[in-house]
């Protein structure tokens, strides 16, 4: 993939991105507390709020951990749970945008720690 263009977010495009980096996933949980691994991710996340949303619509976070289906991202504001966002994911392999629903919010020793779940086109036309 080349940096050069932003591609939409799909499931081949996260397991591409994981793939380039290569990463052994390190398990947090017990077995069988998660759905699926995570793997430790650094970068940077742009995420575009809603309108209803309080403040800034526009920030940066950075990206913690990612799998196939969401990502956690660590932020100096908190997200309310179950908004809806426009992300993009900066990575020097490509760049990513799509959308995302937070699943969690929590605050952690210097700002939040915010999970997200991916919102593929695909799921978006079945609930819309």
């Amino acid at each position: 993939m080349d940096a050069d263009q932003i591609v939409k977010l799909t499931p081949d495009v996260v397991r591409e991105l994981v793939e380039s980096e290569r990463v052994n996933a390190v398990p947090k949980h017990a077995p069988g507390c998660r759905k699926e691994e995570r793997w430790p991710f650094p970068g940077t996340i742009e995420v575009w709020l809603p309108d209803q949303c309080y403040g800034e619509r526009h920030m940066l976070a950075t990206l913690h951990n990612l799998s196939l289906h969401g990502l956690g991202m660590r932020t100096r504001r908190p997200v309310p749970v179950d908004t809806r966002v426009l992300l993009a994911v900066h990575q020097p392999e490509m760049s990513c945008y799509g959308h995302a629903v937070v699943r969690h919010c929590t605050q952690a020793h210097a700002g939040y720690l915010i999970g997200m779940e991916f919102i593929f086109e695909n799921q978006a036309t079945k609930e819309d």
